[in-house]
């Protein structure tokens, strides 16, 4: 596996935090060995970030994750060690894996798998809702960012492909307009100087065979007539040159052309059904073979290629193929023949479709006998669904961020609700609760759980060799009195002091 510069650029910069860690927790360290692994963790998605992205997103994920176990109620250590490597692991995700259902399912379960694993080893309900905040805010978000990115760099592609087949067709409008120019000077050449040369011919015809010329000077007049009709039949080649504006098409059918292509050595089968008068449609079925012919013997020489035709009344159909070659370098050409022939068809209201397909290139078109609506090119086809993709995977992301601020908002007031609702003292059983008991004797009357484990801020100094427990006093989280405790002191399980802090 290579490794560039901009790989170890990447490992320090996402190995930074975790160097650091140390500042931010000052009160629950990182050992020295846990530092180590974490910054051999984050080489080992750098490494994979191209190979296996969707390995290092569920890397990340674990290490987000398995930072929490030790240390629960540490959650910003993890979170300040490891969110930097989540994000661009999960982003380098989003915009590098193709299939984003299945890899996607596959990080949620991960996700899901993992949180189980925190909430079982840590017993912490906190650590168990920060896996899910990593999960949803620091892998989930920067995937379809990533994905939607990968969507933007497939629309400007298909714009730039656009942009180059737009002027690939002006090209070709282009060249069929001197084309057309062409033949409109060809014909004008032919009725004024074969007019004019017909003339002259005749004229000097006349001269031949005049009675009082001697026989010297009907001679001569007779080689200037030759001279002449023999230039009339020059500027009927120039002529013909001029106005063939669809290259040469050496055969007036496809079996003569086919017939060509064998005695130039080619392998060609032929399957033809149907017959079609000479007409547009007819020159447009012999340019297609003849293209897709040339095409053969220059990027597949030697290969066996099928030709089929069929013909109907209300259309054309011609398939050619060959068998795909891949040792050897295709033959140089800019790739117009094809264009020139999409943009015939497609004028002419037909399809026509050239490209690999099951290990053979296949060239295929349909050519209706009356001109239908001229359906949208390929690549305006292709840049209209890149243009969706994008605009899908921007509802999708905001749609995902918005769900899962939603879905943190409703997790965090429900364990907010719970963790006050298990960890409330009744006032009743705190009033009959006296100094002296054992906890055993009155451990009836505590709640499931404490609402703090640390003494809070601005608390009163408890009795000296004592364990406080502190306690919830109203059911209700939003209550303004929602921050006053019970405190309960114990000294070798006696109960030696109780307050009310009001906070």
């Amino acid at each position: 596996m290579k490794v560039s510069i901009r790989d170890v650029l990447w490992w320090l910069v996402l190995s930074a935090p975790v160097l650091l860690v140390n500042q931010v927790a000052a009160a629950d360290p990182f050992s020295g060995w846990e530092i180590a692994l974490g910054v051999g963790v984050v080489g080992i998605t750098v490494l994979l970030r191209r190979a296996r992205p969707l390995v290092a997103a569920g890397i990340a994920l674990a290490a987000w994750a398995g930072a929490l176990i030790p240390r629960p109620e540490a959650g910003a250590v993890a979170a300040f060690a490891f969110t930097a490597m989540l994000v661009a692991t999960s982003y380098n995700a989003g915009f590098r894996v193709r299939r984003h259902r299945d890899a996607l399912i596959r990080l949620a379960l991960a996700a899901g798998v993992l949180s189980l694993l925190v909430l079982v080893l840590a017993r912490d309900v906190g650590a168990w809702l920060v896996t899910l905040i990593g999960a949803l805010l620091f892998a989930l978000i920067p995937w379809l960012l990533g994905r939607h990115h990968q969507k933007y760099r497939a629309l400007v592609r298909a714009g730039w492909e656009r942009a180059e087949q737009l002027e690939r067709q002006q090209q070709i409008v282009g060249e069929q307009a001197r084309l057309q120019e062409r033949t409109r000077i060809a014909g004008d050449m032919h009725d004024l100087l074969g007019h004019q040369l017909s003339l002259i011919a005749l004229r000097i015809g006349a001269l031949e065979v005049a009675p009082s010329l001697d026989a010297g000077h009907r001679e001569a007049a007779g080689q200037a007539r030759a001279s002449v009709t023999e230039a009339a039949e020059r500027l009927r080649e120039v002529v013909e040159v001029l106005r063939d504006d669809s290259g040469p098409v050496t055969g007036e059918s496809v079996a003569e052309l086919v017939e060509q292509a064998r005695a130039a050595g080619m392998a060609v089968t032929l399957s033809e059904t149907g017959e079609v008068a000479q007409s547009m449609r007819a020159r447009a079925v012999c340019r297609i073979v003849q293209e897709a012919l040339t095409n053969a013997a220059k990027h597949a020489p030697g290969a066996a290629v099928t030709v089929e035709v069929r013909h109907t009344d209300d259309e054309s159909e011609v398939s050619v193929a060959n068998p795909l070659t891949d040792d050897r370098e295709p033959a140089s050409g800019g790739g117009y023949g094809l264009v020139a022939l999409a943009e015939r068809v497609r004028l002419a209201g037909g399809t026509f479709q050239a490209g690999p397909e099951r290990g053979r290139f296949l060239l295929s078109a349909r050519i209706p006998q009356v001109a239908q609506a001229i359906a949208a090119s390929d690549s305006a086809a292709r840049l209209a669904r890149a243009e969706g993709q994008v605009r899908s995977s921007r509802n999708i992301a905001v749609a995902a961020a918005a769900a899962s601020a939603v879905l943190l908002g409703l997790l965090t007031v429900n364990i907010t609700a719970f963790d006050t609702i298990t960890s409330v003292l009744p006032s009743a059983a705190f009033d009959r609760m006296q100094i002296g008991q054992s906890r055993s004797s009155i451990e009836h009357l505590l709640p499931a759980r404490t609402k703090i484990d640390d003494p809070p801020d601005g608390d009163l100094p408890p009795p000296p060799g004592t364990s406080c427990s502190y306690y919830s006093t109203h059911h209700n989280p939003f209550d303004e009195r929602r921050g006053d405790l019970y405190r309960l002191c114990f000294r070798q399980d006696v109960l030696v002091d109780k307050d009310y802090l009001q906070r």
